[in-house]
């Protein structure tokens, strides 16, 4: 399980997870009507918008466990600036719903990649 929630990753890959099932859905037969003006709805209505944001997603992932680990908490602090970012341009131009999601899910990687800055600096 440490492995799997690698500097609080874990809430960001389960997240990135559910994106990518959500997305996938219709492309493995599964046909479900989702009420209009929702998250779901939103991601299959624009999959360009709901694919390149999981991709942008496991590349941060990806990212955040190459280098050393002063290069990976760097990282991760970026990616965590990007999922803002991307939360920020969501919540007001796009899904209000997928706002507080991006955010929650960055938030522990925030966390653990600032302690553990704060521990290498002792």
């Amino acid at each position: 399980m440490k492995h799997l929630n690698y500097l609080g990753s874990a809430v960001l890959l389960a997240l990135t997870v559910f994106l990518a099932v959500i997305l996938l859905l219709p492309a493995l037969g599964v046909a479900i009507n989702w009420t209009p003006k929702t998250t779901p709805h939103r991601l299959l209505a624009n999959p360009f918008i709901g694919w390149c944001l999981v991709v942008a997603l496991v590349g941060g992932l990806a990212l955040i466990r190459a280098g050393t680990l002063f290069q990976q908490c760097v990282s991760a602090l970026v990616l965590v600036g990007l999922i803002f970012g991307l939360a920020l341009a969501t919540g007001l131009f796009w899904d209000a719903w997928l706002s507080p999601m991006l955010v929650l899910a960055a938030l522990p990687v925030q966390r653990a990649a600032t302690d553990v800055l704060k521990s290498l600096v002792r």
